[in-house]
């Protein structure tokens, strides 16, 4: 079936690179000859409060750049409290790609208010949507460091769910971030598009013993 387009949220936390993974999205997007409108909003972003892009591709114009309660066809979050708060956004059958990675607010640190006493990768689980959770810590990689490229992890991971060829977006990652950089963006990317591919199979064999 052809991909008429999708609605995506990106979200994270100042510092995590919300930012580059949707510019890289977008020139991959517009290389495949999709319309594009995306919004940024920043807000404190670079005290590490909530960073989100609201990301629209078409084959059609796109009037909005915004998404719309219920409208998200993907959440792909790099922090799981900002998961959390775009869940309302996805549609039925949506989709979320969230790390589990997790960054206490100000007034939790100084206990001016108590955090979530449930597991907040739990609370994702339940939501009912279809899940996939990457435990940065679980994932460490000799060659590059996750906690500092998660974003394109999840751009790998993304890339494989949806069946894209990795060699376009590698030739994207690598015209487009500095050079000295290039070669543990390329591992990063891959180490997603690696643990999707695991989530995956393992996914289709609890189907095939159901």
């Amino acid at each position: 079936m052809q991909d008429t387009g999708k609605n995506i949220i990106i979200a994270g936390v100042g510092g995590q690179g919300i930012l580059l993974f949707s510019n890289l999205l977008s020139k991959f997007y517009m290389k495949l000859g999709y319309e594009l409108k995306i919004s940024d909003v920043i807000g404190l972003g670079q005290r590490g409060g909530g960073v989100e892009s609201h990301f629209r591709y078409s084959n059609k114009p796109v009037l909005s750049p915004f998404i719309k309660a219920g409208d998200a066809d993907y959440v792909i979050s790099f922090e799981q409290t900002e998961t959390l708060r775009y869940l309302h956004c996805l549609k039925e059958d949506g989709v979320i790609l969230s790390s589990t990675f997790e960054l206490s607010t100000s007034s939790v640190n100084t206990r001016l208010e108590k955090d979530m006493p449930e597991s907040k990768t739990e609370l994702i689980r339940k939501s009912g949507k279809k899940t996939f959770i990457v435990d940065p810590d679980e994932n460490k990689n000799p060659d590059f460091d996750i906690s500092k490229m998660m974003n394109i992890v999840m751009l790998g991971f993304y890339s494989e769910y949806r069946g894209y060829n990795h060699d376009e977006m590698i030739q994207i990652v690598k015209e487009n971030v500095p050079e000295k950089f290039v070669e543990g963006n390329i591992k990063a990317y891959e180490k997603g598009w690696a643990i999707a591919r695991a989530e995956l199979v393992a996914k289709e064999s609890e189907v095939s013993n159901c």
